[in-house]
């Protein structure tokens, strides 16, 4: 089912909107906001969710709900069953997913006057081929397992011929040299195939309560000098009583690791990594950690966001294309979700969201 949207040139990036101030508030946040009458037509819709639709300002006022979001009953739109749920639209050759939830509107007096949606997007996907491309991607990890275990035997055989030959030259001799950059090359191949092996197989995880600044703290050690030889200041932005989440910490290590790694590796020059941490409260109880990761590089191309997350698929001579795909997975088996985008003012920022828990967890079994 597709939504009857235009899709909004880019010169109306520009325009202005006059707005009171509630509106204004609404158009800062980075959640869709739409609201809709007794009749479930739209009466406001937020920059957000324009830009998710791709369509010109005011384009969706009057609109139908079910047009917006395709396949929602009468009673959802009005608020009355308080669920998230999932959407798929296609809209000019590509599909969106969004996670929602809709919530009733009503007067002082207590009577219905419509109701709000909020929306998150959490996958796009060209032809509406999502699905299909996750069961390409389990085919591809079980061949990528196969193929990783072949290589491995035969390489270690490998490299422990060459190093054994090269002992045998004396330490100038050129031919030695030769032979240490075969070593080297080797030690790549085994690094992609460790990764092949991550993303194939995660490791278990073992979740517990886990405190995500303590998780950052113990990430930005790791990488002080890295940080220093590559000339990136680290700014942090934390909020005050950020809940625990049930994650594995040492997997959330590695993903704010991989993202950490890949924001410096996207400023060669330098520049300024911004990690902030936040809650989106809801009135349910579904509620959010988010942690994100902000670089001054020069963006994601936009042809290319798509396929960031995709395995394999790496802009670096020297990347093996794994480590978002393995972060992706970690932080999917946590039930959060890792978005990507553009920032006006110039560089990338790739957030993690966890869920937080109904009720605090406890504390950790010694």
């Amino acid at each position: 089912m597709r939504t009857d949207v235009v899709h909004r040139p880019a010169e109306a990036e520009t325009v202005e909107r006059e707005l009171p101030l509630p509106a204004m508030v609404l158009d800062t946040l980075e959640q869709g906001v739409v609201a809709f009458d007794r009749e479930r037509r739209v009466v406001y819709a937020n920059r957000r969710i324009e830009e998710l639709l791709s369509v010109e300002t005011g384009t969706l006022m009057g609109m139908a709900g079910s047009r917006v979001f395709p396949g929602a009953d009468a009673r959802w739109l009005k608020g009355a069953t308080r669920e998230m749920r999932d959407f798929k639209i296609e809209t000019e050759g590509r599909e969106l997913t969004l996670k929602a939830e809709s919530l009733p509107m009503r007067d002082e007096d207590g009577e219905l006057t419509g109701s709000v949606v909020l929306a998150d997007a959490i996958s796009e996907t060209e032809d509406g081929e999502f699905q299909k491309k996750i069961d390409r991607l389990v085919s591809l990890g079980e061949l990528s397992a196969y193929v990783a275990h072949e290589i491995r035997n035969p390489l270690t055989g490998i490299r422990t011929t060459v190093q054994f030959v090269a002992s045998k030259f004396k330490p100038r001799d050129p031919r030695r040299e030769d032979l240490d950059d075969v070593i080297k090359e080797l030690d790549r191949i085994e690094q992609i195939i460790t990764g092949l092996l991550l993303f194939a197989r995660p490791p278990q995880a073992r979740p517990q309560p886990c405190d995500v600044h303590m998780v950052l703290a113990r990430t930005l050690d790791l990488m002080e000098l890295q940080l220093g030889d590559a000339q990136v200041v680290v700014s942090r932005e934390y909020s005050e009583d950020l809940p625990q989440v049930w994650a594995d910490p040492d997997l959330m290590q590695q993903v704010f690791l991989n993202l950490c790694l890949n924001a410096v590796q996207a400023m060669p020059q330098g520049g300024e990594l911004t990690i902030k941490t936040g809650v989106r409260r809801y009135r349910t109880r579904r509620s959010l950690v988010d942690v994100s990761i902000t670089d001054t590089g020069v963006g994601i191309p936009r042809d290319l966001m798509e396929k960031i997350f995709d395995p394999f698929f790496t802009t670096r001579s020297m990347g093996t294309g794994l480590g978002l795909p393995i972060s992706v997975q970690i932080v999917r088996e946590a039930g959060g979700v890792v978005t990507a985008k553009n920032n006006p003012s110039g560089g990338a920022t790739l957030r993690v969201s966890l869920p937080v828990p109904a009720e605090p967890p406890g504390k950790p079994e010694e």
